[in-house]
């Protein structure tokens, strides 16, 4: 796909979903509207992977606490430690909206790895690997007052360099926001 119509499909998408997350649409327009994105990003794309991060499960779960977390990118602090054998993180905010953002996300998180059902993020590279290998690596959240303590280790080398890539990633999300996304998407 050329470089032009690539921006033009990823501009699509950001507008389609902060539409849909924002509701500025009566609730009656967004399934249809949210299917059609997903149907033209899909085709567009190759594959189903757009389509379902579209999915209904997902735009009420982590794809919208993490939209709603990029909005929020300058309220959040980190503080990565790394490991010898993974990180220790931990996410904060002093808005209560945003910690209980980061707190929610986290968990749905967790859930879903605990639960093997992955998720489609083709902003990261580092996501799709830890779906991959849930059993590989431990992860221990402790809930904070104002967001989230995370230590996530493994005894194997390549675990360990996919568990700190994330931090990174994560890292570069909570600086910059969108442009850190869409670079992870190009």
């Amino acid at each position: 796909m050329q470089r032009r119509s690539f921006v033009t499909v990823v501009a699509g998408f950001l507008g389609t979903v902060s539409t849909y997350l924002l509701g500025r649409r009566p609730a009656s327009a967004q399934p249809r509207r949210a299917a059609a994105g997903a149907e033209m990003m899909g085709g567009m794309m190759g594959g189903g992977m757009m389509g379902d991060m579209m999915a209904p499960e997902n735009m009420r779960g982590p794809m919208r606490t993490g939209m709603q977390l990029f909005e929020r990118h300058q309220l959040i602090r980190r503080q990565v430690t790394e490991l010898p054998d993974g990180v220790h993180d931990v996410t904060t905010s002093s808005d209560p909206a945003t910690a209980a953002l980061i707190q929610q996300h986290v968990a749905d998180m967790y859930r879903r790895l605990d639960e093997n059902r992955p998720f489609p993020y083709p902003m990261s590279n580092s996501v799709p690997e830890m779906f991959a290998n849930p059993g590989g690596y431990q992860r221990k959240l402790e809930i904070l007052p104002d967001g989230v303590a995370v230590t996530e280790t493994s005894s194997d080398p390549r675990m360990v360099a996919i568990i700190q890539a994330h931090a990174r990633e994560l890292d570069r999300f909570v600086k910059e926001g969108m442009p850190a996304m869409m670079r992870g998407m190009m």
